[in-house]
């Protein structure tokens, strides 16, 4: 009796658990929005600023909320390329400018980014150069022209990386993100209570 080796076996699993031809669906984002901490336990924060002090990239204030949405803005970016990519490698190409049309510039969406990086120079440029370079990825689609549709999302995500590796969230009070943008802002106004 010929019995696998322990390396084939775990070429087996590999290939089962990774080979599913149907991308596995997004998790879903908890429906009420973050929670309020409790009140802090003495020296909570210092964590958080031994990190703020380690990482060398420049901050962007935002205020609780406009982080919230931020970050729930950076999920359904993921989702988009997600769905980009399978869709170049089944070469369904509605499929990947239906997805592509979730990053493209828009004015809804530079607006977004010019409010979400008042507080921080540079931020806003490569927010609205991520979504421009975005709108070639449909482009490519349209034309079913897979190997642009790879350079295009290609150069999309090395403005992704850009930016990741330049700036970092910081989360203020309201009072603080005045200071810093010049602007008032009252997230529950904007973005709804949650």
């Amino acid at each position: 009796m010929n019995v696998p080796s322990s390396a084939q076996l775990g070429l087996l699993v590999l290939v089962v658990g990774c080979g599913s031809a149907e991308p596995s669906p997004p998790p879903e984002a908890p429906s009420a929005g973050p929670q309020p901490a409790e009140e802090d336990a003495p020296g909570a924060c210092a964590p958080i600023e031994a990190l703020d002090a380690l990482d060398p990239r420049m901050p962007v204030p935002l205020q609780p909320m406009m982080a919230w949405h931020q970050k729930q803005n950076m999920m359904e970016h993921l989702v988009a390329i997600q769905r980009i990519t399978a869709g170049a490698a089944a070469e369904d190409w509605e499929a990947v400018a239906e997805a592509s049309a979730l990053i493209e510039s828009s004015p809804q969406m530079q607006t977004m980014c010019r409010h979400m990086g008042a507080g921080a120079e540079g931020f806003t440029d490569l927010a609205l150069e991520f979504h421009s370079r975005a709108d070639a990825i449909g482009v490519a689609a349209r034309a079913e022209d897979g190997p642009e549709v790879l350079r295009t999302t290609a150069h999309t995500l090395e403005a992704c990386t850009s930016c990741h590796a330049a700036y970092r969230q910081q989360v203020v009070d309201a009072e603080t993100w005045q200071e810093r943008t010049g602007s008032a802002h009252d997230p529950a106004m904007v973005h709804g209570a949650h």
